[in-house]
């Protein structure tokens, strides 16, 4: 199936306007897990790609460039990939315990679909950049809310919760165990922001 420009941007724009049906056709799917894998791992390339275009071009404050990237792209990638992969389960679990109906592939589903729906718009965001960094700032500010009422129900759909109550917490949950989970990982690894993974 081809998916041309207009036709993604149509898809993304509905996803955010209608988050309830978009998570439910997207899970309907029922994507290969190998698919959904591999496409996390090319939007993780892709992310890491944006952020260094975007610190690049970005008149964000000298103290600011020199911390960004202390780590080499290859350091960031690996731990947006911890991080990614573990939150995949931390959802899933996290749900489990919020009495949840989600399974493992629907919460992969959603964090694939989601991080493409943020790729998207961070796509945008560094063209607005180069016209007005002003504009940028105040549309980065928009899809941050947008990103996180879209993300609320999706995670409440993926659960069945018909609660967003219980999606919130199921994400807080998420957030914190995967945090705690994936510094221990990273620092047995020797990752981190002070020059890890060279």
């Amino acid at each position: 199936m081809t998916v041309d420009f207009q036709t993604w941007m149509r898809a993304v724009w509905t996803s955010i306007m209608e988050p309830t049906d978009s998570a439910r056709k997207a899970i309907a799917m029922n994507i290969p897990r190998d698919a959904l894998w591999t496409a996390l791992a090319l939007i993780v390339v892709m992310n890491v790609i944006m952020v260094v275009l975007l610190q690049m071009i970005s008149p964000a404050p000298v103290a600011f460039q020199e911390r960004a990237f202390a780590m080499s792209p290859f350091g960031f990638v690996a731990i947006l990939s911890i991080f990614l992969v573990m939150f995949v389960f931390g959802l899933f679990y996290a749900g489990q315990i919020m009495g949840g109906a989600g399974t493992l592939h629907g919460a992969l589903t959603i964090i694939v679909w989601f991080q493409s729906i943020s790729l998207t718009l961070e796509a945008i965001q560094l063209v607005l950049v180069v016209i007005s960094p002003a504009i940028a700032s105040i549309f980065g500010l928009l899809s941050l809310g947008a990103l996180m009422w879209c993300f609320l129900n999706f995670i409440n759909v993926l659960h069945e919760f018909n609660n967003l109550g219980k999606a919130f917490v199921v994400i807080f949950l998420a957030l914190i165990g995967t945090a705690l989970l994936a510094g221990i990982v990273l620092a047995v690894l020797g990752i981190g922001p002070a020059g890890g993974m060279a």
